[in-house]
């Protein structure tokens, strides 16, 4: 996918899981085809309109399949909606056990570290902005649809927690302490760029990752040397 006029590309940073097909009958293969597609499309159309402003005659068109094809895989527009947030939410969670992976980390510098777990979560963010637009849109009446986001989110910071408490040079309970409000505050940042998108950093801005980890660096006190 082309990057975005401001620099940041909008292609996940969260592998694709797709279900193996080659053992499957062909009819069982078209079918899990047509519902990748109709989930793919979808995640596209999201990413550029609210959820009540996207059809399912669109969603089907966008992926040149009928909409009987569609109601043929989903009962109606929201159970479509909570399948892609569970392709979402699978992906996510995946990729933070993956990235975030103590191993991964061990002889990486802090600031380093900062950086590119902020570009993690940026480009998360970016990748899947429909979804998590309209599942914070449907928490206003249905608190439960923000909370498999809220989860994953949860995930981030414990592991966050485990990799940078032990680096920072202060008492265990006030390191803790401290990751956990600068999770709090990048997730406040990307909150209010996903919903408001008032600025002065848009989520696309490719200032956005750097700006989030200086951000994060400065609170926490970090100052080595790769720290830019």
């Amino acid at each position: 996918m082309p990057a975005t006029s401001s620099g940041l590309s909008a292609t996940s940073s969260f592998p694709r899981i797709d279900t193996p097909s080659i053992l499957q009958p062909p009819r069982q293969r078209r079918a899990r085809e047509t519902e990748q597609a109709l989930l793919g499309a979808g995640r596209e159309l999201l990413a550029k309109r609210d959820f009540a402003a996207v059809s399912v005659a669109q969603i089907a068109a966008a992926c040149q399949v009928s909409v009987g094809a569609f109601y043929g895989r989903f009962r109606d527009k929201m159970a479509y909606f909570e399948a892609l947030r569970a392709l979402v939410m699978e992906e996510t969670s995946a990729s933070i056990d993956r990235y975030l992976a103590q191993e991964r980390w061990e002889d990486v510098p802090t600031s380093v570290l900062l950086d590119k777990a902020a570009r993690f979560m940026v480009l998360g963010t970016l990748a899947n902005r429909g979804v998590m637009r309209a599942s914070l849109r449907h928490a206003s009446t249905k608190p439960e649809e923000w909370q498999p986001h809220r989860q994953n989110g949860e995930a981030i910071v414990e592991r966050m927690v485990q990799l940078l408490v032990p680096r920072l040079s202060l008492p265990a309970d006030i390191a803790e302490l401290r990751v956990r409000f600068a999770m709090q505050a990048v997730f406040s940042v990307l909150v209010n760029a996903l919903l408001n998108d008032s600025g002065p950093l848009h989520l696309d801005d490719e200032r956005m990752i750097p700006e989030l980890s200086r951000m994060m660096a400065g609170y926490l006190g970090v100052t080595d040397n790769a720290q830019a």
